[in-house]
């Protein structure tokens, strides 16, 4: 047998960066934490998940579709790309379709960021802007929000010759604040001359009511190197099937496609995405009762005395001296929220908006 040499150094076989990285924290099961808790049925309220459900139609369309589910899936969400390019207006080939606005992130890593560039990233946001800048090798660099405001101003003087992106989240997730019109205008306008890539992320954008919001889609024509991100996550309540798509250049859209895995994107999620975009009914009644109720939901919790930002989206970030502990009276009375300092305000609880039943016990736990 060959002799082993024990003051061999030992082999390294993982990246560095991998050390860095703190694996998301997306909680127990349900199931698993209602056992553990000794509680019949649990409401999540920390994940902003749509408080309707989807359509029926989705679930039909599923339901159909999943007799094919041996088949690998089409390679380019071509059907679901035309759908989506007549929603919006545009060419079906200035669409890609991801699993979940996650992996178009990643996407957008892969195909332009190289060791040492920048990107320049509100601090704090969604957690995986800053992984995939990571992971990439580029050098993230944080702009502080203004209290509970994107600093538009600020983002643009951290932009340098190795910015490769800047992201601006619109709705914030997690304060729920936007970045209006004549911001969003000027820091395009004043990047216009040699444009780094801005990837706006619109993930909560259909619950805006705001006159004032932007409509992405509708600036690409004027900004070549904006890319809009959006979800059927949330106002579809597609969650569970992961379909996002992000819209751009068509230049921008053929980079993304040469990174991106050839089915990318599972059969089932294909035809529900398909199927909810048809239901613009279900669409805007989920629409208006996240809107109902996050009125409700806000009117109640300042007569109580709470205080937090106006929000934009389906959730509610709100200010609350004893946050740990009110976290557990809420989950102990079956409603889960999200713990504030895990997305980077401390002293707070991230809410999503439920229907009038959950609100209701909601505000009679708190």
């Amino acid at each position: 047998m060959p002799r082993s040499d024990y003051n061999a150094p030992v082999r390294s076989v993982w990246r560095p960066v991998i050390d860095r990285l703190a694996p998301y924290d997306a909680g127990k099961p349900l199931e698993a934490l209602a056992r553990e808790l000794g509680v019949d049925r649990l409401v999540r309220l920390s994940a902003n998940e749509n408080p309707v459900g989807a359509s029926p139609r989705v679930v039909e369309a599923i339901a159909r579709e999943a007799s094919r589910a041996h088949l690998y899936p089409d390679g380019g969400s071509t059907r679901l790309r035309e759908a989506l390019g007549e929603r919006l207006g545009v060419a079906a080939d200035q669409i890609v379709v991801g699993n979940g606005a996650d992996e178009l992130l990643s996407l957008v890593a892969w195909a332009a960021i190289d060791p040492g560039d920048e990107v320049v990233v509100p601090q704090p946001s969604f957690e995986p802007y800053t992984t995939v800048v990571e992971l990439a090798g580029g050098r993230v660099v944080p702009s502080p929000l203004a209290g509970y405001e994107t600093d538009v101003d600020g983002m643009r003087r951290l932009v340098t010759p190795r910015t490769k992106a800047v992201v601006v989240c619109s709705p914030h997730n997690p304060a729920g604040t936007i970045v209006r019109r004549g911001p969003l205008l000027a820091l395009l306008d004043a990047l216009a001359a040699d444009p780094p890539l801005v990837v706006l992320d619109e993930a909560y954008r259909d619950f805006c009511d705001d006159p004032d919001y932007p409509d992405g889609v509708a600036l690409l024509a004027r900004y070549p190197r904006l890319v809009v991100l959006r979800t059927f996550s949330k106002i579809a309540g597609l969650a569970g099937l992961r379909v996002g798509y992000a819209i751009g250049a068509p230049e921008t859209m053929d980079r993304l496609n040469r990174v991106r895995a050839p089915y990318n994107v599972n059969r089932l999620g294909q035809v529900a995405a398909v199927a909810a975009l048809e239901d613009r009914d279900h669409w805007e009644r989920t629409r208006r009762v996240v809107l109902e109720e996050r009125a409700f939901l806000s009117r109640e919790l300042a007569r109580r005395g709470f205080t937090f930002p106006p929000s934009q989206a389906n959730f509610l970030l709100v200010k609350i001296a004893d946050a740990a502990e009110a976290r557990q009276r809420l989950l102990r009375a079956g409603l889960v929220v999200r713990d504030g300092a895990l997305v980077g305000f401390p002293g707070h609880l991230r809410i999503s908006v439920g229907t009038r039943d959950v609100n209701e016990r909601l505000l009679a736990t708190i």
